[in-house]
C-alpha cells in the first residue's frame, strides 16, 4: 500500500511537468536554497492569490536518507553557530523543521533506489544534467487533495491448507485506490 501511495504522490509531481532544482548548488548535496525556491513555487503556483486562504504552501518535505545527512555537513557560512549546535545536539544530529518545513526521510528515495527508479523508469522523468536526486514536497494543510477510498475493508481468514502439516496461517485482501485529486499540492525538486 505504502508503494502505490507514494507512486500515485510521485506521478501527480510529475504531471505538473515542474521541477525545482538548486542551479547552484553541487549536484547531490541537498541545500537550503532549495526549500526556499520550492517554498516560493508552491506559492506562486499552488492556487489561490494573497487573500486566499487556500493558496498553496509547502508544509512537508520527503527526501532521501543522503539527503538529510548533508543538512549535517552544513558549514558556518550557511547555518549560523546556534543552529550549527542543533546539528550536534539534536536527537539524531539532524533538523527536522527548516523555514516552517518538516522534513521526513524516505528510504525509497535516492540514487538508484525504487521510488527514484519507478520517476526515471516507469515515469520517464529527467532530472536536470547536475542533479542526482529527487524531492518530494506537499502541501499537507488542507488535507484536500490526497484520497485512500476504501471500497472493501480487509477482510482476513483461515487458511485451512495448512491444517495438515500442523501450521497456521491467515490470508486476506482489501479494495483500495490512491488518488491526488489536486497535483497544485505536490512539487518535485532535484539535488
Amino acid at each position: 500500500m505504502n508503494d502505490d501511495g507514494w507512486h500515485t504522490l510521485i506521478s501527480a509531481g510529475a504531471d505538473r511537468n515542474v521541477m525545482i532544482y538548486d542551479g547552484d548548488a553541487t549536484a547531490g548535496v541537498f541545500s537550503k536554497r532549495l526549500v526556499s525556491l520550492m517554498q516560493v513555487i508552491m506559492r506562486r503556483n499552488g492556487g489561490g492569490n494573497s487573500t486566499s486562504i487556500n493558496f498553496g504552501t509547502l508544509t512537508d518535505l520527503y527526501m532521501s536518507p543522503e539527503g538529510h545527512e548533508d543538512i549535517r555537513n552544513w558549514g558556518v557560512d550557511e547555518v549560523d553557530p546556534v543552529t550549527r549546535r542543533e546539528l550536534i545536539v539534536s536527537d539524531g544530529g539532524l533538523l527536522t523543521r527548516i523555514f516552517n518545513v518538516n522534513l521526513h526521510v524516505l528510504d525509497e528515495l535516492g540514487e538508484s533506489q525504487e521510488y527514484e527508479q519507478y520517476y526515471e523508469t516507469d515515469l520517464s522523468g529527467s532530472l536536470p544534467s547536475t542533479k542526482k536526486e529527487i524531492v518530494v514536497g506537499l502541501d499537507l494543510r488542507n488535507l484536500d487533495s490526497f484520497v485512500m477510498p476504501v471500497r472493501a475493508p480487509v477482510e482476513i481468514w483461515e487458511d485451512d491448507t495448512l491444517h495438515r502439516q500442523r501450521r497456521a496461517g491467515l490470508y486476506g485482501w482489501a479494495e483500495h485506490g490512491f488518488a491526488a485529486l489536486d497535483t497544485r499540492r505536490v512539487l518535485l525538486g532535484a539535488f
